[in-house]
């Protein structure tokens, strides 16, 4: 049975990949330069992101060896598109017992304006999403197990995902939160110092290498830019916070997103999606100014929940007359392609146009303005 949906799950995000692969933002300039750092082409980084986010465009230098810089991203970061939507699939499994559920959040997250934006392009979503994940599915196995010596290994090993962007950093206080609602703080925390453990030694190497760690990137990056942007520090517009969220869910997710969290009724459940969307939706709020890019930050907790709110959706409009006619079947793959062409069409309006492989879109807007100008 999942390898029925995991091969759907497999071909519906293959599909999308093509229709918006390798598109080059303004902004993609900033990796591709890493990129050319890192295979001895330009001699300085730029500072701040190599401190902060540099594991996707050290993933994407032996492929660039070989292939345009646009290419090699694009395949690294479909590969991670591919493993996110397993990954939240095998999550979701993992928190609710139901696959139909699992599948609902997998295909929402495949989906979504932000995957089709950004997930096969040369930025960096796809990989930090997918590290996300591996953390807290990792983490899920880790808590099952009664032989746990090579988790902590393997914790090692994730937590060295944790460098590809600082937007999976949130994860690391949801398994801590998780780790009460289980009663396994003291067993935690040994795997967390193991998962942290990269990512310190790389910051503290960096600050003594470069003068750049994960606070001087969000004084200039995140800070600087909002004062240079938004004439304010802190750019906290309450409209576009919730437009920013409500657009990187959009068209379906949004609204399961929210019927899946009145709807829920059992206490485990209740106390896991806490541990998960409280870091989450922290972390989105500290950035000071929020976009489509940043909405995924949020993915690792809110997809699964919306899972849980389609399943509500799709029982309740077959329960309706004439729909309860159809097959519960039929109904739930037409609200799976509707929502496919929806978010499809709004990309396409946004960016006027589409990137297969052979046609790249190398001129792309800024990143920042992506489906939300």
């Amino acid at each position: 049975m999942d390898r029925k949906y995991i091969l759907t799950l497999g071909a519906i995000t293959v599909f999308c990949s093509i229709l918006f692969f390798g598109i080059v933002y303004s902004d993609s300039k900033i990796y591709i330069h890493l990129t050319r750092y890192f295979l001895g082409i330009s001699p300085y980084p730029p500072a701040g992101w190599l401190s902060a986010r540099p594991l996707i465009p050290l993933i994407a230098s032996p492929l660039a060896t070989l292939l345009w810089i646009p290419i090699a991203y694009g395949v690294v970061n479909i590969i991670l598109w591919i493993g996110s939507t397993f990954l939240t699939y095998f999550i979701t499994l993992e928190i609710t017992r139901s696959r139909s559920i699992a599948f609902n959040a997998s295909i929402l997250l495949c989906v979504s304006p932000p995957a089709l934006l950004y997930f096969g392009s040369v930025m960096l979503e796809a990989g930090s999403t997918f590290f996300t994940l591996l953390i807290l599915w990792l983490y899920l196995q880790f808590i099952k197990s009664s032989n746990t010596n090579h988790y902590y290994v393997l914790s090692i090993l994730s937590g060295i995902g944790l460098l590809a962007k600082e937007s999976t950093l949130p994860v690391v206080f949801s398994i801590l939160l998780l780790s009460l609602v289980n009663k396994n703080l003291r067993k935690t925390i040994l795997y967390v110092i193991f998962l942290v453990l990269p990512v310190i030694c790389w910051q503290i190497f960096t600050t003594f290498w470069i003068g750049e760690n994960y606070w001087t990137h969000y004084l200039r990056a995140g800070l600087q830019y909002s004062q240079e942007r938004y004439g304010v520090l802190f750019y906290a517009d309450l409209v576009d916070i919730s437009k920013a969220i409500a657009l990187s869910h959009f068209p379906f997710a949004i609204l399961a997103l929210i019927i899946g969290f009145f709807n829920l009724n059992d206490r485990r459940q209740n106390l896991i999606f806490f541990s998960l969307l409280i870091p989450a939706f922290i972390s989105y709020l500290l950035w000071p100014f929020r976009d489509l890019r940043i909405g995924v930050v949020t993915f690792y907790a809110t997809m699964p929940l919306a899972g849980i709110g389609l399943e509500e959706i799709i029982k309740a409009l077959h329960s309706k007359p004439f729909l309860n006619m159809l097959s519960i079947n039929i109904l739930r793959i037409t609200i799976y392609v509707l929502n496919l062409t929806l978010s499809i069409f709004y990309v396409y309006y946004h960016l006027g146009r589409f990137s297969p492989p052979w046609d790249i879109y190398i001129f792309a807007e800024s990143s920042l303005l992506a489906g939300i100008s």
